[in-house]
């Protein structure tokens, strides 16, 4: 998803620019013609392509397909208009875009130097350490960090306070490998991590507000970084795994414990995927000691209640894995590579499953908002696997392109590296665990009717998927509703346009229940849908003007008592009863973030809603007075549907025959253990255990095949 980061940044990024002419005008203020530049958003490249004639900037045309549309997307309009009326960059960013319309400056800036022949020059910056500030990845606070300048050059960033490691593990990488990448290259053009996109904007904004403060310009500290063209060709394995989240890294642990030669391909820049953001995995029969006491559901009923619910018998054998052994393979994991596991949740289907799924253990007993810190489990299990074999190995930051085919077989893949080297790896098997297709948009709207929020990776991007169908397979349930448990505003205000408690207010409007929640469509929402099946994926909860005024002088009632976000708390907190005196501040803040909407009438409400006017005024009474109406949107975990996998997760073909030596796991084949109409199979942990399940069958299976050859 295209998520915007809502903050004040000075984000320039790379600039790539091309113009039909560039050379010094003899006359006036500009040679005509028409010049494009780009600078990096938040969601992916802006281009602003601006024509002149000798003096005036005559047309500009602003470019953002990867930025939010409601936010990123809608300010392109707004900001072109001003550009043009301004002839110049020196506009007022768009509230609630800040980082693309920083984007959008930079790029215009740069266009409108090649249309007066200019050539960029880094001016002199003052020595010194400046303390600076900005918005990552978390919702909870911000980033400090004091950058130093030294002899005219960027020295250090070193980060004073940060919470991005609250709401994950991820953003780490960014700490750990763009900074010393920028002071090498002494450029902000360097590369994002993949992964942590939003947490390298940040280091990104820290830099440019220092070059600021030090006198300089940071639209000339974007020096392209210099990408290598070298070909590395590594052959001879048996097993090569595409993705080392938890079911890629099951997979490579299996393979390698049968004796496989097994190399593993990753994005980004750690290990462990959305399963290092989980609680843990279902888990019936296990024989570990950790679970001696342990009334395990009864499988029996499990598997029926399976069944019944995907409403057909055709992968029962794989489902009949998934229950029967999920204690098995588990208990494999345990012993052969030291995941550890502790205490058992209840299901949330049946009261009589009261012991159900399990969490992991926390690295020294240490937490964040999604549950224990688990990549060093991950981390030991990679290499204790890798150890296995003196060939065995594996590479982050490298990035799976497509299958390499040898006379029409599958015979390795060509991925390529941070740094541009392209890599051709052979093998005789190749096990899919990309993650599933979230951060492909255009693949999302094809099986779902919008592209939701999401707490996932993007970098999920449905690779694996498009090289399990490029070499013949298909796809089983590609429709399934997405992973929704959690409930917030659509856009998180993650700075200080409101304090922790206005945001608690503004969650509260959002996220309560029992007052009027209208769907897409402007009609009532049915109370008894799970978050997966409200349509879009969003709902709006109106409030008249009488209602603010009345929780303004009188505060909140008892029903916002519990109005809370799971995992999106940002920290702040209310009283029930409590005057709101900043309730219109916090309002009007709200729509300055696209998370409120006012409206004098219901017709101008069902306008900016998009839903018949007719249908809301039934639902909201037929009055006509000012409504508010504060957006709910749910936030998914990942996507469910994939490849068409049978039970030893070979890839399937359209006639049902298996691909030999291809495989798919997680979330690239979960669609065959669920039903499209539904939400995923709900009673607790399937995900994750699907992980185990999936890892050890493709993972076993995988170094069958490549050993044979």
């Amino acid at each position: 998803m295209k998520k915007v980061l809502t903050m004040i940044l000075s984000l320039t990024l790379l600039i790539s620019m091309t113009a039909c002419q560039a050379q010094k005008p003899a006359e006036g203020k500009y040679t005509p013609g028409t010049y494009s530049a780009q600078a990096q958003g938040f969601g992916g490249t802006v281009t602003a392509t601006i024509t002149t004639d000798t003096n005036a900037v005559t047309e500009v045309v602003l470019e953002g397909a990867e930025e939010t549309p409601a936010i990123g997307g809608a300010a392109l309009e707004t900001l072109a208009a001003a550009i043009k009326e301004a002839g110049s960059a020196e506009i007022d960013g768009v509230s609630g875009a800040t980082v693309t319309s920083n984007a959008v400056k930079t790029a215009v800036s740069q266009a409108l130097d090649q249309a007066q022949g200019k050539e960029t020059a880094k001016a002199e910056l003052k020595d010194g350490t400046y303390p600076v500030k900005s918005t990552g990845y978390s919702w909870t606070g911000m980033i400090s960090a004091d950058v130093t300048i030294e002899g005219g050059k960027l020295a250090g960033i070193a980060i004073t306070e940060e919470h991005e490691s609250e709401t994950g593990e991820m953003a780490q990488t960014a700490f750990d490998a763009l900074i010393p990448r920028m002071i090498e290259a002494q450029s902000l053009a360097v590369d994002n991590i993949s992964g942590a996109t939003a947490t390298s904007n940040a280091i990104r904004d820290l830099a440019a507000q220092a070059i600021t403060a030090a006198g300089g310009d940071p639209a000339q500290w974007q020096t392209p970084v210099e990408k290598k063209s070298d070909i590395v060709k590594l052959e001879g394995y048996d097993v090569i795994v595409v993705g080392l989240g938890g079911s890629g890294i099951l997979s490579y642990c299996a393979a390698a414990e049968s004796g496989a030669a097994v190399f593993g391909i990753e994005t980004t820049a750690k290990l462990g995927g959305q399963s290092a953001t989980t609680t843990g995995p279902m888990v019936i029969n296990s024989k570990n000691e950790a679970y001696q006491d342990v009334t395990f559901a009864n499988p029996d009923d499990v598997y029926k209640t399976w069944i019944d619910y995907v409403e057909t018998e055709e992968k029962a054998d794989i489902i009949h894995e998934a229950v029967y052994n999920s204690g098995t393979y588990l208990d494999y994991y345990i012993d052969q590579f030291g995941f550890e596991f502790s205490g058992m949740i209840m299901s949330f289907a049946k009261p009589e499953w009261s012991q159900f799924w399990t969490r992991y253990v926390g690295e020294n007993g240490t937490s964040n908002i999604f549950g224990p810190t688990k990549t060093n489990q991950f981390n030991r299990a990679m290499d204790k696997a890798a150890a296995l074999n003196e060939k065995n190995g594996y590479q982050l930051e490298l990035t799976a392109q497509e299958l390499l085919f040898d006379n029409g077989e599958i015979a390795g893949v060509k991925a390529v590296s941070y740094d541009g080297t392209v890599y051709e790896i052979y093998g005789d098997a190749v096990i899919l665990a990309t993650g599933g297709y979230i951060g492909n948009e255009e693949m999302v709207l094809e099986n779902w009717e919008a592209m939701p929020n999401t707490v996932a990776s993007l970098v999920n991007d449905g690779t694996g998927i498009q090289m399990g169908l490029a070499a013949g397979g298909t796809t089983y349930m590609m429709g399934v509703a997405p992973m929704i448990h959690i409930l917030q505003v659509p856009n998180l205000i993650k700075n200080d346009d409101l304090t922790a408690d206005q945001k608690a207010i503004l969650s509260a409007l959002a996220l309560v229940k029992g007052e009027t929640s209208v769907t897409v469509n402007g009609e009532a929402l049915d109370p008894t849908l799970s978050e997966a099946m409200i349509p879009e994926y969003k709902y709006y909860n109106v409030y008249t003007a009488e209602q603010i005024e009345a929780y303004k002088n009188e505060g909140l009632s008892e029903n916002f008592a519990t109005a809370t976000s799971m995992f999106l708390g940002q920290g702040g907190s209310f009283e029930v009863g409590q005057p709101i005196a900043d309730l219109d501040t916090i309002l009007e803040v709200g729509q300055q973030y696209k998370n409120v909407l006012k409206a004098d009438s219901i017709q101008s409400l069902a306008e900016q809603i998009g839903c018949d006017a007719n249908v809301l005024a039934e639902t909201l009474g037929g009055e006509d007075t000012t409504y508010y109406a504060v957006i709910v949107s749910g936030y998914t975990y990942g996507t469910v549907g994939g490849l068409d996998v049978d039970v030893n997760m070979n890839v399937l073909r359209e006639d049902g025959t298996p691909i030999a030596n291809l495989f798919a796991v997680g979330t690239d084949s979960m669609g065959v253990e669920n039903i499209e109409g539904k939400p995923y199979t709900p009673w607790g942990g399937q995900a994750q255990s699907w992980t185990f399940v999936s890892g050890y069958l493709g993972g076993k299976a995988a170094a069958e095949v490549g050993m044979a050859e």
